[in-house]
């Protein structure tokens, strides 16, 4: 595409009040930051986290998901030649859960599996829900049977602030946490305040440094539902 034509463009984007943006979730951006983890966690798994794993080949990998059938996916995806799976849900507390499975089509929807109620418009398209009696771990327990510097990406559909309370330890020692944040009250019965997970994170010595993506609601008028937020020691 010559010069010319991507200026106009970015006129014509800009005056419908768009910009154009890198795609950061992407190993190719994340190395900007330089980070060099010795363990990193995906809490979250679903089928996978491609461009992260990507991004350091040379840690050793944590995989946490409540849902069994993802360490399967993952190997058979041919995405992580070696790495550590727990079967478990995280939470501020050991104990027991119910994590709610949707379905939107057949074999579909466990990407939007949570230990909280969904209350938003997403709901409405589910054509089924499965309730699973899940065990709870907090991060901290199983953490600590892995040495070194630590990465943390966490997806877990609203569940984010609960983990983050049970790994107080370990966020002494991230190096990075990409965390998704709530931005919509509505979301789920209980949404979590974002300063709520901020604050938790501030108080490791973690701040923002990066947003690495933003999911929309349907239509033109829509507001921002979530972001994937980094943080980062502040010096670093």
């Amino acid at each position: 595409m010559c010069a010319t034509v991507l200026a106009d463009l970015r006129r014509s984007l800009r005056s419908e009040g768009l910009t154009v943006q890198p795609i950061k979730t992407r190993a190719i951006y994340l190395k900007r930051y330089d980070f060099s983890p010795d363990v990193v966690f995906d809490i979250g798994v679903h089928a996978g986290t491609p461009w992260l794993y990507k991004t350091f080949p040379n840690a050793a990998w944590v995989l946490v998901d409540p849902q069994p059938e993802y360490e399967a996916a993952v190997r058979g995806a041919g995405l992580l030649d070696d790495f550590d799976y727990h079967a478990v849900a995280l939470g501020a507390a050991a104990g027991q859960a119910t994590l709610n499975v949707p379905e939107t089509a057949p074999g579909k929807g466990g990407a939007m599996a949570s230990l909280l109620e969904r209350t938003d418009n997403l709901a409405k398209t589910f054509t089924a829900s499965e309730a699973r009696s899940v065990p709870v771990r907090t991060l901290d327990d199983i953490a600590s049977d892995y040495d070194g510097r630590l990465g943390l990406k966490i997806d877990t559909e609203g569940y984010e602030t609960e983990i983050l309370r049970g790994a107080a330890e370990t966020l002494q020692r991230a190096d990075f946490v990409i965390l998704e944040l709530s931005l919509d009250p509505a979301r789920f019965a209980a949404t979590p305040t974002p300063s709520s997970a901020m604050s938790l994170l501030a108080a490791a010595g973690l701040e923002l440094r990066d947003i690495l993506a933003v999911s929309d609601g349907p239509g033109k008028r829509s507001r921002p539902r979530h972001m994937d937020a980094l943080f980062t020691r502040w010096a670093a």
